[in-house]
């Protein structure tokens, strides 16, 4: 699985009819497409405006929702009287980008918005309750942590077949999806559903035991393991 990629799932992400994209490295989501989702429901549902999703981010009761993120996941270290000086100096938006929290990428069209995950599900889920349930729904269905042990264990299997002879990791992969997904295509994982990727990591774990303890000893004998 490459480093940093950009995640679109769209049977587990889709919202209000916006694919939400999420990178794999960072974790950070897209508040761009947050927003899109956001006006769609909107129009679909007759909710009550409740503006730009800038205008959450600088609600002073989120602000301090913010600080608190930020601090338990390490971001920051400085108390809150503190960082409420800086949010008045230089802008929560500038505080969030100094603190490695949030982010713009490309130009144009091309444009977007990113940000903690964390930070993101605190802005979806002040800006509408329709929005807060099904946040809720993606949150207890762990599908962030589902795609983040798929890739450890898919690096766990690539350790332990250095163990053996002749090794075909693109073989493997290969097999390894036709079993999982139906299918191979390139990227297919980075789309893959919450019982998938949980009959990935499976399948994986299993995999990397059996060469750890030697009960299989090639590619071939991998291969036959996954089919069988």
């Amino acid at each position: 699985m490459k480093t940093n990629i950009t995640m679109e799932s769209v049977k587990d992400r889709e919202l209000f009819g916006v694919v939400i994209k999420q990178e794999t490295k960072t974790g950070f989501m897209s508040l761009t497409d947050l927003q899109e989702s956001y006006l769609h429901g909107r129009v679909l549902n007759g909710w009550k405006d409740r503006g730009h999703i800038q205008d959450i981010i600088k609600q002073k009761e989120n602000v301090e929702r913010i600080y608190y993120i930020l601090y338990e996941q390490g971001f920051i270290k400085s108390g809150f009287p503190e960082f409420m000086e800086q949010v008045d100096l230089v802008g929560i938006t500038k505080l969030l980008k100094g603190a490695g929290a949030y982010k713009t990428t490309g130009r144009g069209e091309n444009k977007r918005v990113m940000c903690n995950p964390y930070v993101w599900v605190l802005v979806a889920m002040e800006l509408n309750p329709q929005l807060y349930a099904k946040v809720v729904t993606w949150m207890t269905d762990k599908l962030i942590l589902n795609r983040i042990e798929a890739g450890n264990m898919c690096k766990s299997l690539n350790s332990a077949l250095y163990k053996i002879g002749n090794r075909d990791f693109s073989r493997i992969a290969i097999e390894c999806n036709k079993v999982v997904f139906g299918k191979h295509e390139p990227g297919i994982r980075n789309t893959g559903s919450k019982e998938e990727l949980e009959n990935l990591y499976r399948l994986e774990d299993r995999l990397a035991f059996a060469i750890d303890r030697s009960y299989i000893k090639t590619t071939d004998d991998i291969i036959e393991a996954i089919k069988g």
